[in-house]
């Protein structure tokens, strides 16, 4: 059988660079927000500007949106809809409710030609869980991952409170963060929208619902991939494709060594986003690698396709190819 082989280095990002940044400084918004669900005349939900001095940013000032015009969902975007590799985070309002409470949330590449996004929400009601969803055709929603109880930091609140969102994509690959913490299981392999707007959302089914929202963040990518502890300057694998083996390497700075150690974890996905292996090790140097022979953590042989490799802390994300 004749096999075509595609080798890709999807990514080495340093969420850096400032795109776009919304304030809500003095009640004034700085960014173009629109409506995502309008009426033929172009009317709908959007964002406004509320006093609130509970903001964390402090300046007593927050945006919101409702769902009051189309009574189920509010979704407002800004920023491009060529937007492709790029990181929108913002402080959420999450409400806590005892009943049917609202999702509050963010958006990313939400792609104006076809409708489609994808959303990470709270949904604080009995449910009690952070949700990550993608938003096709036809608007269903399609649930790529629920993270609920001790899997989401600082367990579910207990009262209504703000928090901090971030999602990230690259490529083919989304990372999920709440209160600067990646959640489980990330990334996550999901390829119906290559590019798009940022946005906030709501929605409630039960009742009109608002999203609270401050310090609205999009950042892209120029270089090098740091989150929190570890700093991986490069992140490679050969050969690549492969039959019986691939040597993964990495290099980090000298000066992040000593906080990098104990905290390496280098992760092998499947097309599908599953784990199938785990490296972890206590000490690294300057540069390190390992050997990775094809198989999964029970040490069955996986079967011939696209693997990805990641580290836990890194945004590096490098795509290999397992043959027969």
């Amino acid at each position: 059988m004749k096999v075509i082989l595609v080798v890709v280095l999807l990514s080495s990002m340093l969420f850096g660079q400032i795109l776009y940044e919304e304030h809500f400084t003095d009640g004034n918004m700085q960014l173009d927000w629109r409506p995502w669900f309008t009426d033929a005349g172009g009317i709908g939900d959007s964002m406004g500007v509320i006093s609130d001095p509970t903001t964390p940013g402090g300046d007593g000032w927050a945006g919101r949106i409702s769902n009051e015009y189309m009574t189920v969902a509010g979704l407002t975007y800004a920023g491009a809809n060529n937007l492709t590799d790029y990181s929108i985070e913002a402080w959420i309002y999450t409400e806590v409710a005892a009943a049917l409470g609202p999702y509050n949330g963010i958006a990313i590449r939400m792609d104006s030609s076809i409708r489609y996004y994808y959303r990470l929400v709270s949904d604080f009601d009995s449910d009690g869980r952070i949700r990550l969803g993608f938003l096709g055709s036809g608007g269903y929603p399609t649930i790529i991952r629920d993270w609920t109880s001790g899997e989401i930091p600082g367990g579910v609140p207990a009262t209504s409170s703000w928090h901090k969102f971030k999602l990230t994509m690259i490529a083919d690959s989304i990372w999920c963060y709440y209160d600067d913490s990646l959640l489980a299981d990330c990334p996550f392999i999901h390829d119906s929208v290559a590019n798009g707007f940022f946005g906030v959302y709501t929605f409630n089914m039960m009742d009109t619902a608002s999203t609270r929202c401050d310090d609205i963040v999009v950042t892209a990518g120029t270089g090098v991939a740091e989150h929190g502890t570890v700093a991986i300057e490069s992140f490679t694998a050969y050969p690549n494709p492969f039959r019986d083996r691939t040597d993964i390497r990495w290099q980090i700075p000298d000066d992040r060594l000593q906080i990098a150690d104990n905290r390496l974890q280098v992760r092998i996905y499947d097309a599908a986003g599953r784990l199938v292996k785990q490296f972890d090790y206590t000490t690294i140097g300057p540069s390190n690698h390992i050997f990775w022979n094809g198989k999964d953590s029970a040490g069955n042989a996986l079967a011939p396709g696209v693997y990805f490799i990641s580290e836990k802390n890194s945004d590096i994300l490098v795509k290999v190819v397992k043959l027969h």
